[in-house]
């Protein structure tokens, strides 16, 4: 099975100074459609920059990022911003849902912003608020909803778009335990059920299991990718 993220020897530097700062140093990484990826490691490792990268919203130094088989490096950008919209889903580790917005709008302003307003996409809003377990709770504003609910929110509405690539930073950081693992879990079931490639970076290594695999970043290099046991 091809892998629907493949980033091949990508570096990305910054300018520091006098010198010059290396986030990312010849990184490799491959994802295929529906396994589901952990990005673990220290503050400053590179997780963030990897993350930004994947998502084609910074261009690499050097280095290949390819997006269901096609390489986002080569492109204007123009075309990486059409290639995110139609093929990666992003989850910020803060939902940021706009406070005067039900959570089925949350989902369709989306849309409407690609100049999709059908009533396709209302039955595919609903379809996702079903499947991340808010159905009953489509019509609430965010300050009606637990943090949980807010994260639940905001997987829906990454997934509006049918991507082929699921990018999530740090998840379950302001969650309690019971939420966190709920989060996990539900990404697990999301991953499985849309076939994502789905990349999680996170600190909270004890839902590593509900996971396929662990790569460990450490001054901008993958330094192992492991299974994790159950």
């Amino acid at each position: 099975m091809s892998a629907a993220l493949n980033l091949i020897n990508v570096s990305l530097e910054y300018p520091d100074g006098t010198s010059t700062l290396k986030a990312l140093d010849a990184v490799n990484l491959s994802v295929r459609p529906g396994e589901y990826l952990s990005l673990v490691g220290p503050s400053g490792s590179g997780k963030s920059s990897l993350l930004a990268v994947a998502a084609t919203l910074v261009k690499p130094t050097a280095g290949q990022v390819i997006i269901d088989q096609q390489d986002a490096s080569a492109l204007s950008q123009a075309e990486r911003t059409s290639l995110r919209r139609d093929k990666v889903g992003i989850i910020f580790q803060q939902p940021n849902l706009l406070p005067a917005l039900t959570a089925v709008e949350q989902l369709l302003i989306r849309e409407h912003l690609r100049g999709r307003r059908g009533r396709g996409e209302r039955e595919r809003a609903a379809e996702l608020l079903d499947v991340v377990g808010l159905s009953e709770a489509a019509h609430k504003r965010p300050h009606q909803l637990s943090g949980g609910q807010r994260q639940r929110v905001n997987i829906a509405r990454a997934l509006m778009g049918k991507p082929t690539v699921l990018l999530v930073d740090e998840p379950t950081a302001a969650l309690d335990h019971e939420r966190s693992e709920s989060i996990v879990r539900l990404l697990r079931r999301v991953t499985d059920e849309f076939r994502t490639a789905t990349v999680m970076v996170t600190h909270d290594t004890e839902f590593l299991a509900l996971t396929d695999a662990v790569a460990t970043m450490r001054d901008g290099r993958i330094s192992r990718a492991l299974v994790p046991s159950a």
